[in-house]
């Protein structure tokens, strides 16, 4: 999976710049590997749509961190400016479900965050 890629598609949902991106590399990251498990367990190839499903869940858990975190009142997606938190992360839950429902999963029972060990 190229991380970059994962990185630039979380920049696009988020709105953030590059230089904003930079402390949520590590959701990218954490993300795109937990999508690499589940597609190992498939044995299936998925290619960009991998991509776009970790992502998505970077971006599903920069809602959630966001939210938690009493960050900013208002979040970018893509190109529209929401200030409701239900909305952004009702918004952000769909986006990850369809993206894996894309790659043939179902995140029933998914836990957003998990503990990694290295």
């Amino acid at each position: 999976m190229d991380i970059e890629k994962v990185v630039e598609i979380f920049a696009g949902l988020s709105g953030l710049s590059e230089e904003e991106v930079c402390p949520y590399r590590f959701l990218c990251e954490v993300s795109a590997e937990h999508i690499r498990r589940l597609c190992m367990d498939t044995g299936r190839e998925y290619g960009g749509k991998a991509e776009f499903a970790a992502a998505a869940l970077s971006y599903y858990r920069f809602i959630l961190w966001s939210m938690t975190e009493g960050g900013t009142k208002e979040i970018r997606i893509g190109e529209i400016t929401e200030k409701n938190s239900e909305n952004r992360l009702a918004y952000a839950e769909r986006l990850y479900k369809e993206a894996l429902a894309g790659l043939g999963m179902d995140a029933d029972g998914d836990f957003v965050f998990e503990r990694t060990e290295k």
